[in-house]
């Protein structure tokens, strides 16, 4: 994920301190090593210094009382630059402890004080317990990459929200981990028509149900499980819903949390009803596993809320769906197709470069939560 504003912070503050500790260092070794004889505003600067630091004369003040203070500040130093080390590192039990060491060395200053007491918040944040539980494996690393993962303002417009694609799979063309569908997808507009029975859809939405609700590991499908990629009507919505909350609930931690998070089952079917946009859902065994949305604009098929359940990923659906995407915009003689990604998400832009998409424009987004460079990408659809 990329780095919070509170980790960042804390760092600069960090460093600050370090600065100020080596400037005081600094000076206690010029006013051992430059003589008075250097200049009249010096001499008197030099027994200031020296007054202040230790009490003593300009003539009592040895290489000894500069051991002295690299004794002193030796601690300190050490322990900060530990702090920087073990934040880097996303280690957080190790960086609050070493802060509240920081905050021990820190008594007889107040500037140093405030400074690490406001590290020491900085660290206890949401934002920065998301960033270490990426380093503990606590988020997986594609999840933590993407967990901050909107791509447009809340309600621009009338259409929906339009997200970065929370689960793409590993760049490259055809990786082994991409399995592929074990029998023919049904690819809208290319002549299937066929349609599931209602009783599939059925058993289909009370399986997500009932995983969802339960909190129980989703039902397995086969060792070699039938593919199918279906188109979603609005009788979905509630599948389309749990699959997207599904996908996107490790993002509640994230700052911002993800606005998919806030969709409900009722407004994906309204949007569905109304025609202003569609999904696909793409089934294991019949047991839906990943989907995506889109809708067609002028002369280009736009999709987004890319979702695969996580027990269900590395195998390459996230792919697969987006060439059935792709697939539907040739099919209604579209020329383009197009998606969302932030600009910081390089996984994303990895495997959408490898499927021949382009950068075209980028915006910056502003949130109440913060901000985001987002990227729109594109795909000319000519001729295969």
């Amino acid at each position: 994920m990329p780095t919070p504003s509170s980790i960042k912070t804390a760092r600069l503050l960090l460093v600050f301190k370090l600065i100020l500790i080596l400037f005081v260092v600094a000076i206690a070794l010029l006013v051992l090593v430059i003589p008075d004889s250097l200049s009249s505003g010096w001499s008197g600067y030099r027994e200031k210094t020296i007054d202040s630091m230790f009490g003593l004369k300009p003539e009592e003040y040895k290489a000894g009382h500069f051991g002295i203070v690299l004794l002193n500040f030796a601690p300190a130093i050490l322990m900060i630059a530990l702090n920087i080390y073990f934040i880097n590192k996303r280690k957080r039990l190790v960086s609050i402890v070493l802060s509240l060491l920081v905050l021990w060395f820190s008594f007889n200053n107040m500037i140093q004080l405030v400074l690490s007491f406001a590290c020491i918040v900085l660290l206890m944040t949401r934002s920065s317990r998301a960033y270490f539980l990426e380093g503990a494996g606590a988020l997986s690393p594609a999840a933590a990459e993407k967990a901050d993962d909107d791509d447009s303002p809340d309600g621009e417009s009338d259409e929906p929200d339009e997200r970065e694609n929370p689960d793409d799979e590993e760049s490259g063309s055809d990786s082994d981990s991409e399995k592929p569908a074990s029998s023919a997808e049904s690819k809208g507009g290319e002549g299937s028509g066929e349609e599931p029975p209602k009783e599939t859809k059925v058993a289909a939405r009370s399986a997500a149900s009932a995983s969802g609700s339960s909190g129980r590991s989703r039902p397995k499908p086969s060792a070699d499980p039938v593919v199918e990629i279906r188109e979603a009507g609005a009788e979905d919505a509630e599948v389309v819903h749990f699959l997207m909350l599904e996908a996107f609930e490790e993002y509640r931690a994230a700052v911002p949390p993800s606005s998919a998070l806030d969709e409900t089952a009722e407004s994906v079917r309204e949007a569905l009803e109304s025609g202003g946009e569609s999904a696909v859902i793409l089934y294991e065994d019949d047991i839906p596993a990943a989907m995506v949305r889109y809708r067609f604009e002028e002369d280009a098929i736009y999709f987004f809320r890319l979702s695969v359940a996580p027990p269900r990923r590395k195998r390459g659906y996230a792919r697969q769906l987006v060439e059935w995407v792709e697939r539907k915009g040739r099919s209604q003689g579209l020329s383009f197709s197009r998606c969302k990604v932030r600009q910081s998400v390089h996984r994303n832009l990895v495997l959408y470069e490898n499927m021949g998409y382009e950068i075209k424009d980028q915006e910056l987004v502003v949130r109440p939560e913060g901000s985001v460079k987002a990227l729109l990408l594109e795909k000319n659809l000519g001729p295969q």
